[in-house]
C-alpha cells in the first residue's frame, strides 16, 4: 500500500514519515524539495501551484495531509492547496486520507484556525474516506515562543492559558494507525497527559535551559486569548504519556 505524506518534510510530517516507515509502510514524503526523508525517497509537488501533484500522487492508496503554513497569515496551503490535493487524490484514485488539525479549530475565532477548519471541511466533503486527527499545541509551540521571546530578554506567556501539550512523536504515530488501520472515526482526538498554564511552561523551560529574561504576559491576539483560555484544546480522547519537562530533557 502506497502512501504519501503532504508536508512530510515538516516537524510533524517527518515524524509521520518515520512512524509509518518503522511500520514497514510502503511510505513517501511529498514536498515542494522532493527530498528524501529517514530513508523513504521523496516526491516533488506545489499544492497552491498544483504543479506536480498527480505525478506525487500516482498509485497512492493513502494520503496523509500534514501541511503547515510558515506564514500564518497565509491561508493558501489551507484553501487552494487543499482543493488542488483533494481533486488530485480523486483523479489518482486514492482511498483514504488523513488530515492532521488542531483541537478546537471549529470553535476558534483565530483566523488560523478558521483556515484549518475550512481545511477540514474540504477534506470532508471529497469523496474519499476521511479521518481528522485533531491534536493539541505541540511541545515546540511554547517553547518557540519562549524562544524569541527570551533573545530580547522577556518570555512571553499567555495570561490565564491553558495548554494540553503533546508530544509531536505521538501524534505521528496516531496517524500512522489511522493510515494504514483505520478506526473508521472521522474525528480523533489527542493531546498531552496534563493541562498546564502557559505560566508553568516557561518556568520549567527556563529551568532546564538556564534562559535569561524576565517571564511577562505576551501580546498575542485576543482571538487566540480566547482559546487558549477556552479548554476547546483539551481531550480526554488518546492522551500521550510524554509531558513537558520529559520532553525537554530528552531534546538537550
Amino acid at each position: 500500500m502506497r502512501i504519501v505524506v503532504i508536508g512530510g518534510s515538516g516537524n510533524a510530517g517527518s515524524a509521520i514519515v518515520r512512524a509509518l516507515a518503522r511500520r514497514g509502510a510502503d511510505v513517501h514524503p511529498m514536498s515542494r524539495s522532493g527530498k528524501a526523508i529517514a530513508g523513504a525517497s521523496g516526491v516533488q509537488a506545489d499544492i497552491v501551484s498544483g504543479d506536480g501533484l498527480d505525478q506525487a500522487l500516482a498509485g497512492a492508496e493513502v494520503i496523509v495531509d500534514a501541511v503547515n503554513s510558515r506564514n500564518p497569515i497565509d491561508p493558501k496551503p489551507f484553501t487552494i492547496g487543499a482543493r488542488n490535493v483533494v481533486s488530485a487524490a480523486e483523479r489518482a484514485g486514492v482511498q483514504r486520507a488523513v488530515l492532521l488539525s488542531i483541537l478546537g479549530v471549529d470553535r476558534s475565532k483565530l483566523s488560523y484556525h478558521r483556515r484549518k477548519h475550512e481545511q477540514e471541511l474540504t477534506y470532508l466533503d471529497a469523496p474519499l474516506e476521511v479521518a481528522v486527527v485533531r491534536a493539541a499545541q505541540f511541545h515546540e509551540w511554547s517553547v518557540d515562543q519562549f524562544e524569541a521571546g527570551s533573545a530580547l530578554g522577556a518570555i512571553p506567556v499567555v495570561l490565564g492559558g491553558r495548554m494540553q501539550p503533546v508530544a509531536v512523536s505521538e501524534v505521528a504515530d496516531l496517524c500512522a494507525d489511522e493510515a494504514l488501520e483505520p478506526s473508521g472515526k472521522r474525528f480523533i482526538e489527542i493531546a498531552g497527559p496534563q493541562v498546564r498554564l502557559s505560566r508553568e511552561l516557561a518556568k520549567s523551560w527556563q529551568a532546564a535551559t538556564g534562559a535569561r529574561g524576565l517571564i511577562v504576559n505576551g501580546p498575542f491576539p485576543p482571538s487566540l486569548l480566547d482559546y487558549l483560555r477556552s479548554g476547546a484544546n483539551f481531550t480526554e480522547q488518546h492522551r500521550g504519556r510524554v509531558t513537558f519537562e520529559e520532553w525537554l530533557a530528552r531534546r538537550r
